[in-house]
């Protein structure tokens, strides 16, 4: 690779502190209120300019066709957006468990809009690279930008930056399937059937600045029902908040549920189903930073 045209990140996961399913508009779509966190859990994303091709690479799990991956969506919505006349070659290499919650697909795509930009003859604004993401899903605006945490509205595109919470240690339960994200919107939206919304109640910069005011404020929507599906998931909440976790929910739509523990985090759980994984992590403090190679 020569400099100058390739790069590397470490692409960080998302928790989803708080999550609010909001009013659905007209087209089907559910706005949201989001609390995100990045945390430590990565892959590891690296883009080569290569006017010869378009490829992705994804080493660790199986992704499906290239052409439906979001990274390489990204990638190829970066280049229309900016009209550059290249092609690309990506690598990923896969940690973060594949459609667990924890914004994996997303995390690439915006990794894969920070190393191009990085890369570009002529870098986007934020305000134009963050509209690039936006239309890729609804954490690719906040994976694809510079803060460790955010509160977000709407589709993802309003987003208020944050600073990041005092360290806590994290813990990450990962049951043996996945659940697929517009499946959990149709169950939420079958509960509701009929019956209004109500708004959340308002956040102030003080609410997100503490955990014992985080904790009082993490909820997530898609919870009930989702363990109302899989009663499982239930059972994974139950041994964090047993083992003393201080927050234990469902991050996104799951399947991945996490604890945040005031002191040491607990080695093993009691009471999971069989095949669950527990992976350690801990709160990001900074957007890792994208790496030239060469």
């Amino acid at each position: 690779m020569t400099t100058g045209t390739a790069a590397r990140v470490e692409a960080q996961a998302k928790i989803n502190l708080s999550l609010r399913i909001l009013a659905q508009e007209k087209s089907g779509y559910h706005q949201l209120e989001t609390l995100f966190a990045r945390i430590d859990l990565a892959d590891t994303v690296e883009v080569a300019l290569d006017t010869s091709r378009q490829k992705l690479v994804v080493e660790g799990a199986e992704v499906g066709p290239a052409e439906q991956n979001l990274a390489f969506r990204a990638a190829v919505a970066f280049l229309d957006a900016t009209g550059w006349a290249t092609g690309f070659r990506i690598r990923i290499v896969k940690r973060i468990p594949v459609g667990g919650g924890l914004g994996g697909g997303s995390a690439d795509a915006g990794a894969v809009l920070r190393i191009l930009n990085h890369l570009a003859p002529h870098p986007l604004s934020t305000a134009a690279l963050l509209s690039v993401a936006v239309r890729l899903g609804a954490d690719v605006p906040f994976l694809a930008a510079e803060a460790p945490m955010a509160l977000a509205w709407g589709r993802g595109e309003r987003m208020l930056t944050l600073p990041p919470l005092p360290p806590r240690a994290l813990l990450l339960v990962v049951p043996p399937f996945g659940v697929n994200t517009g499946v959990a919107f149709g169950w939420v939206a079958a509960r509701r059937a009929g019956e209004p919304v109500s708004a959340p109640a308002p956040l102030t910069t003080d609410d997100l600045a503490r955990w014992d005011r985080v904790a009082t404020l993490a909820a997530n929507d898609f919870e009930a029902v989702v363990v109302g599906h899989h009663p499982a998931i239930g059972s994974c909440l139950s041994s964090l908040r047993t083992a003393g976790a201080m927050i234990a929910r469902l991050s996104g739509s799951g399947s991945t549920v996490f604890g945040v523990f005031d002191g040491n985090a607990p080695s093993t759980l009691e009471g999971l189903p069989d095949g669950t994984r527990i992976i350690p992590s801990g709160f990001a403090t900074r957007v890792a930073p994208v790496q030239r190679l060469g």
